[in-house]
Parts: C-alpha cells; structure tokens; sequence
C-alpha cells in the first residue's frame, strides 16, 4: 500500500513513520480521554431522549401513557422515528394487546392520548396504521428524514425544546 504523507516525525526531527489510506492520528486528549474511559454495551442499540421533554413527559403523561412510551422505544426506527419490528414489519395494535396481555380497547386509548398529546403520530399505508414517534422527545440516530420533520415540527414538543 503506497503511503499518503509521511509526517510522522520524532521531537528530534527523525521520521518515524507512514501514514496510510484509513489511517487517523490521534490527539493526546483524546487518547487520554479513551484510556480513562469505558465503552460499555457496545452492541446494544440506544434511544436519545432530550431532559427538557422527559421532564415535561412526566407531567403531560398518566400512567398507562408512560408505560406504553417505555414499551414503544424499543420499536424506534433509526432517522425515520417509525415504530417497527427489526425486520421493517409494521407495529401493530393487536401485536401490542398481545404482547402486553391488555385489551385492545386499552392500547387504543393509550395510543390515542399520546396522539392527542403529539407524542406519537400516525399514517396509514393502505389499510395499516404506522407509527411515529416524536424526535423532540425521542430518536435513533443524529438527523432524522424530511417527513418526520414536518410531521412534529410545531408540536409543543418542538417549541420546548428551541
């Protein structure tokens, strides 16, 4: 592999090195911060929630509409905020029922005071409902797409938090 720059030098002036395609120095700080710190759970995906909307979360929220937040971050799909199975299938109402043992009369009404509350939205595609969650409050990932942009963008959610 032929070298890009060979700017690796000693105090004195020697070289000292190659610096090839893919290569990265390194500042000390930052190498300093890496050996006095620890990753953990590296293969674990995680959810961004944002201090400001979780405090006003607690207060806007009752309890059946809380758990069901905690139970959808799970389902948070990267940039598009759309709640889906791993494999990009839809989350279901009937899915959820199941899953937590409810009626779907009592995920209905979940759903619905978080729709109320611009917590979660909602499209259909065809005759399926999808989810979305709102990235004032919640996200995967450091951008998220156009369409979820527009979708929340004046929820109170937004405004609290610019």
């Amino acid at each position: 592999m032929d070298d890009i720059s060979k700017i690796m030098y000693t105090p004195d002036g020697e070289f000292a090195g190659h610096m090839y395609q893919g290569d990265k120095l390194i500042r000390k700080k930052t190498s300093d911060y890496l050996k006095d710190t620890v990753e953990i759970m590296k293969e674990s995906e995680f959810v961004k929630g944002y201090t400001k909307s979780l405090m006003y979360l607690g207060k806007r929220l009752n309890t059946s509409e809380m758990n069901m937040v905690f139970y959808l971050l799970q389902y948070i799909s990267y940039e598009s905020g759309a709640l889906k199975h791993s494999n990009g299938k839809l989350l279901t109402r009937s899915y959820i029922a199941a899953e937590l043992k409810l009626s779907e009369r009592s995920i209905d009404r979940a759903l619905q005071g978080l729709k109320t509350k611009k917590v979660i939205s909602h499209n259909y595609i065809g005759k399926e409902i999808q989810y979305f969650v709102n990235p004032w409050i919640f996200m995967k990932g450091k951008r998220i797409n156009k369409t979820l942009y527009e979708m929340f963008k004046n929820s109170e959610w937004a405004k609290l938090n610019n």
